[in-house]
C-alpha cells in the first residue's frame, strides 16, 4: 500500500505518522537534528527495502546552521569514504524507518 496524499495515515506502536506532517530525525540516523516532511509511506510489496517496518519516505529542509553542515558532511563522508559536502547529501526522498524519526506536534518541539 502506497500512502501520499496530504493527511493519509498510519499508526506504529501508538504514533501516527501521516503525510504531510513535520518529523525530526533523532539520534538513531545520520540525518540526527535535521527536520523536514513525510511525502510519502509505503507497506507490503509496495516498500523500496527489507525493513521489516514500512518506508517512510521524508523530504528533510537544507540545513544552515554551519556546525550541523560539518557534521552532516564528516559523517556522509565517512559512510562513503569519500568526500561529501552538503550539496552531495540527498536530503528529499529520504526512506527513514518509524524509529528514526518523530513527529512535530507543536512549534515548541521545532
Amino acid at each position: 500500500m502506497i500512502l501520499n496524499q496530504s493527511g493519509q495515515s498510519i499508526e506504529i506502536d501508538g504514533t501516527v505518522f501521516a503525510v504531510g506532517v513535520r518529523i525530526g530525525a533523532n539520534n538513531k540516523s545520520e540525518y540526527y537534528t535535521l527536520k523536514g516532511r513525510i511525502i510519502e509511506i509505503a507497506t507490503d510489496d509496495d516498500k523500496d527495502t527489507e525493513n521489516e517496518g514500512p518506508d517512510i519516505y521524508c523530504c528533510f529542509d537544507i540545513p544552515t546552521e554551519p556546525e550541523l553542515i560539518k557534521r552532516l558532511e564528516k559523517e556522509f563522508s565517512d559512510i562513503f569514504c569519500s568526500p561529501r559536502t552538503i550539496d552531495d547529501i540527498v536530503l528529499d526522498n529520504v526512506i527513514m524507518a518509524p524509529e528514526e524519526i518523530y513527529v512535530i506536534e507543536n512549534l515548541q518541539q521545532e
